[in-house]
């Protein structure tokens, strides 16, 4: 099962949604599974690119499968599935990707949003982490 890095706009509304929703909107396109792992990255003001948590795919639905209105945002805003977590942990503090062993990949800022993580890599990253709160 692949893992993946999920960028969270840069926007703390944005990042509310996600962790009090638990779920997240993306035009990505991928075969989501449950339980597939995924690490939220987001840029820090004046620190750069952190990881601020992660998450289990519990489900995915497409835009088809969605409310009226959830259908209708998602189009507004180019989004094709909800995926859904059935676990979600916000690391305290965020964690700076240059830390990480991610911070030696050639892949930096936007471009990580979609990348494939292996499970070592995405332990390692989640272990540096002092507090690790649910949702």
């Amino acid at each position: 099962m692949v893992n993946y890095i999920m960028r969270i706009a840069d926007n703390d509304e944005f990042e509310a949604r996600v962790f009090s929703r638990r779920a997240y909107y993306t035009a990505m396109r991928r075969r989501w599974e449950k339980g597939m792992r995924i690490l939220l990255a987001k840029k820090i003001e004046g620190k750069g690119d952190a990881f601020i948590g992660y998450a289990v795919v519990e489900k995915a639905l497409s835009v088809d499968e969605l409310s009226g209105e959830e259908r209708d945002m998602c189009r507004r805003n180019g989004w094709s599935t909800k995926v859904i977590f059935g676990r979600l942990v916000r690391l305290q503090p965020p964690i700076l990707i240059k830390h990480t062993p991610v911070g030696k990949w050639l892949q930096k800022g936007t471009l990580l949003h979609g990348a494939p993580i292996s499970d070592e890599d995405l332990s390692s990253v989640i272990e540096l982490a002092s507090v690790k709160i649910n949702y």
